[in-house]
């Protein structure tokens, strides 16, 4: 993966952001839930979010973790913000200095197969590849497919 260099800073938000989180993704016109130990990685230009990822920790397991709401203002797509966000989410470390996030999952649209690989996720579709998921994730894409037919399952492992 080539590291991105950018204007923009990647910050954990606070819980001063959560109303201007909300705000965001109601208008971007996306449904989005921030909950309990959920982080929220944000991009402010002038004070205003223009773009916000969201991860949650597994209720199972807490090796893993799912990352939604990956989401960038329409206006400033096309600038690699998805990829610095995802970056700073996958270099992001604990007080002791181990990485944050180990394994996240993500379920995304085939159509953005190439960007999650670029950004080294690896897909994961078939049975076989899903098994070992926990239960609790394995269902949720379950559920989701009956809606979204071309979901699929990405996956990052920290090397």
């Amino acid at each position: 993966m080539n590291i991105i260099t950018s204007a923009y800073d990647v910050v954990k938000a606070t819980k001063a952001d959560k109303k201007n989180i909300m705000r965001f993704y109601k208008n971007q016109r996306y449904s989005a839930s921030y909950i309990g130990k959920d982080q929220c990685y944000i991009v402010k230009v002038n004070s205003i979010i223009i773009a916000c990822a969201i991860i949650s920790a597994g209720q199972e397991n807490d090796d893993f973790w799912l990352l939604h709401g990956l989401v960038i203002d329409k206006v400033q797509r096309g600038k690699s913000i998805a990829s610095l966000i995802l970056q700073t989410i996958t270099a992001d470390k604990d007080e002791f200095t181990h990485l944050r996030y180990e394994q996240i999952i993500c379920f995304a649209d085939i159509g953005f197969q190439a960007f999650y690989q670029s950004n080294n996720f690896i897909s994961y579709n078939i049975n076989e590849d899903t098994a070992p998921l926990p239960t609790e994730f394995k269902q949720r894409l379950n559920r989701y497919r009956e809606k979204q037919k071309n979901l699929h399952c990405f996956i990052y492992t920290a090397v």
